[in-house]
């Protein structure tokens, strides 16, 4: 049996203790204590629980660090910001984002980083005391959830749509419908007589179209020489109007100058023409009427200086 000093015993298996204790921490944790680690921030404007200090942030499924800081944000509205610490040579560019996944079937959720493929430049260097921001979206399940209260107002206005299309007065126009689409089916069955001879109604009408158009082709081909010979008589005429016309646009270049004298000199004379044509009719109209009442004096006209004796 060992005699030697027991505080010497407790001390080394208390050292032995912690030591294992940071061993098996260090083996939780993935890594060696020794990486570089880099912090984020992360803003969620939806639901985190799950999510608590200490939780696993993981990139493609490998986890890289873990959430070291949770608050809430009430400047441009609520949010949850979360600060979280991963290996600084996980790739995070502005292609990277985060969401939250539900790991197995505790309801703990964890932070997921992904990154779009391509080429993508560096986050920006944020404000002074702040870590850069990695953006957050909805994926999978998650996405399927944040959309629901969408989704539900849309089955809502369907329903709501649906019971006005299934009212009472929707109801009795499609009975109504129905009841007329009986009446014409029974109106059919009593003509079947009708309905069954209208396909040779049908092809007598068409005969008598072919006929009738036969007689108009008929028509037609008589006509054709008298229609050829009135098309070249209106061509002629055409080209005698076009003929006259050019004759009378020619005469009336050569004689512009006598017209427009005319239209000056001319027209100002023809007032006084107008009075002595009507002095002339009122003369004539007088010799008229003196011609009524003796129409002797176009043979012998009296002389107004004889002097009459009586017998």
């Amino acid at each position: 049996m060992f005699k030697g000093d027991r505080n010497f015993t407790v001390g080394l298996f208390v050292t032995l203790a912690i030591a294992l204790f940071v061993a098996f921490v260090i083996w939780l944790t993935g890594r060696g204590g020794t990486e570089e680690m880099t912090r984020y921030t992360l803003k969620f404007t939806r639901d985190v629980s799950g999510l608590a200090v200490g939780g696993p942030v993981n990139f493609m499924g490998m986890k890289i660090g873990s959430v070291i800081h949770m608050d809430l944000e009430r400047k441009d509205g609520v949010r949850v910001r979360v600060d979280i610490e991963i290996l600084e040579t996980t790739p995070v560019s502005q292609g990277t984002y985060a969401s939250l996944a539900l790991q197995g079937i505790t309801g703990v959720a964890v932070v997921n980083l992904a990154s779009e493929s391509g080429q993508h430049a560096p986050l920006p260097d944020p404000p002074r005391g702040e870590y850069p921001e990695i953006p957050v979206r909805d994926v999978g399940f998650a996405a399927v959830l944040a959309s629901a209260p969408q989704i539900m107002n849309k089955l809502d206005s369907l329903l709501t749509e649906m019971s006005k299309l299934l009212g009472q007065d929707n109801r009795d126009k499609v009975d109504a419908t129905l009841q007329n689409v009986q009446k014409l089916t029974a109106a059919l069955a009593d003509r079947s007589d009708t309905l069954a001879s209208l396909p040779q109604d049908v092809s007598q009408a068409v005969s008598d179209i072919q006929a009738t158009l036969g007689q108009l082709q008929e028509l037609l081909g008589q006509l054709q020489p008298g229609l050829a010979s009135t098309v070249s008589n209106l061509d002629r005429s055409s080209e005698n109007l076009a003929r006259l016309t050019n004759r009378f646009d020619q005469l009336m270049r050569e004689h512009e100058g006598d017209l427009d004298r005319f239209v000056a000199d001319g027209l100002g004379e023809v007032p006084e023409l107008m009075g002595q044509t009507r002095a002339t009719l009122r003369e004539l109209e007088k010799l008229v009427a003196e011609l009524q009442d003796d129409p002797s004096q176009l043979i012998h006209r009296p002389s107004t200086d004889s002097l009459e004796i009586d017998p």
